[in-house]
């Protein structure tokens, strides 16, 4: 089995939660590479679900925003690009909020992310099997057009 290579982490996965992942691990100074089975990443917000569910929520029940971070920076950041709406929060959906983003430009987005903070991509691959020494797993073993090959990780988030 070829070796594809080693990092100190490894997210199979690029839905909301693998990018996420991948862009915290990197701005905190690990080497990163992200594993994704499509071509495209985001998940069920741009890719299978409606646009902006994982916006949803961002208040509670007295107009209070609950949610920041990841979600916040990126919902700011396509607000300011003209590719989603202001948080509506209409009064007959109680403390229950959508935000809706523009799915495409969210995809483009969360590729230019990826580039800024230096996280490696390697995409048409899927996550088969792992590598493990005792009760510690070291690696990810996928399959994509170059055969099975074997990625080194200190730490594997799946």
């Amino acid at each position: 089995m070829q070796i594809y290579g080693e990092y100190d982490v490894v997210i199979a996965g690029g839905g909301t939660a693998g990018v996420t992942a991948a862009i915290a691990s990197a701005r905190a100074g690990a080497n990163t590479l992200l594993v994704e089975r499509l071509g495209a990443l985001g998940g069920q917000l741009n890719i299978s679900g409606p646009p902006g569910f994982a916006y949803a929520h961002f208040f509670n029940q007295r107009g209070e925003q609950i949610i920041g971070g990841f979600m916040a920076e990126t919902h700011n950041r396509l607000l300011k690009e003209g590719h989603a709406l202001p948080h509506l929060r209409p009064e007959w959906r109680g403390s229950y909020s959508f935000s809706y983003i523009d799915p495409d430009w969210w995809g483009l987005m969360v590729f230019e992310m990826m580039t800024e903070n230096n996280v490696n991509l390697l995409l048409h691959s899927l996550a088969v099997d792992v590598l493990k020494y005792g009760d510690a797993v070291r690696g990810l073993i996928v399959e994509n057009t170059s055969g099975r090959q074997l990625i080194l990780s200190k730490v594997l988030i799946d």
